[in-house]
């Protein structure tokens, strides 16, 4: 279990983040704004999704103008489905998700190294992962990738260097990304606790404390226009 010293450190974490907002590198390639981005409510207050399945809810999305995001934070019924959840009953999403289509080139929004990667294929689970380890401010933290093609692994190294602003993953269809319509998985962690390639995206309502606060809102990373989510656990 994360001890006390990891909750005080994450608040350093953020306060670093803040201080760098605005020096990231866009991970689609391009800002995210007001003009082109929306909120998509996948939480448990949007009613409308209780009504429908999760693919043929985001289906039906605008695509074409907007980029789609799901909130950090959210309580979510989309797991129940998933005994990969159910067992443990974990419904709090730890990250956001950026729904793009397969193939979408993704972009490092900072210097880093390859930390782990694994094809993590059981259904509903991330398929193809990647995890950089990031230093800023002599503070060391993770970005997690997941829901990759397939080809986003081949010839990676752990320790392999990746520049800000490089190229370095793409998107995977829903044949290799654990069954979901098409995104990105997109998280921070500061404490990867020895977990290799992989690293709980969900919590259970009892656990949210302890991983949120090793996990803060990525917003920073990804340029928001909106302060992003920060849990006084």
């Amino acid at each position: 279990m994360l001890q006390s010293k990891s909750i005080t450190t994450k608040m350093n974490l953020v306060d670093i983040l803040r201080s760098h907002r605005g020096q990231f590198s866009h991970i689609l390639g391009y800002a995210l704004t007001n003009d082109n981005a929306r909120q998509l409510n996948l939480s448990i207050t949007n009613t409308e999704l209780l009504n429908k399945d999760y693919e043929t809810y985001v289906s039906k999305l605008d695509h074409e103008h907007y980029v789609w995001l799901g909130g950090y934070g959210e309580q979510r019924s989309i797991y129940n489905s998933s005994s990969l959840f159910s067992d443990v009953d974990r419904c709090i999403h730890l990250g956001v998700d950026i729904q793009l289509t397969p193939g979408t080139s993704i972009f490092a929004p900072l210097a880093g190294k390859i930390h782990s990667f694994n094809d993590n294929a059981q259904p509903y689970d991330y398929g193809p992962t990647i995890i950089i380890e990031h230093e800023l401010n002599g503070h060391t933290f993770h970005t997690l990738y997941g829901h990759l093609s397939r080809e986003s692994l081949t010839n990676l190294k752990i320790g392999q260097l990746i520049e800000k602003d490089q190229l370095f993953c793409h998107i995977g269809n829903r044949e290799v990304n654990g069954g979901w319509p098409p995104h990105l998985h997109f998280q921070v962690i500061e404490d990867m606790q020895n977990n290799i390639g992989d690293y709980p995206g969900v919590a259970s309502k009892k656990d949210a404390p302890m991983f949120l606060a090793n996990c803060p809102d990525p917003s920073f990373l990804l340029g928001f226009p909106n302060e992003p989510i920060i849990y006084n656990i």
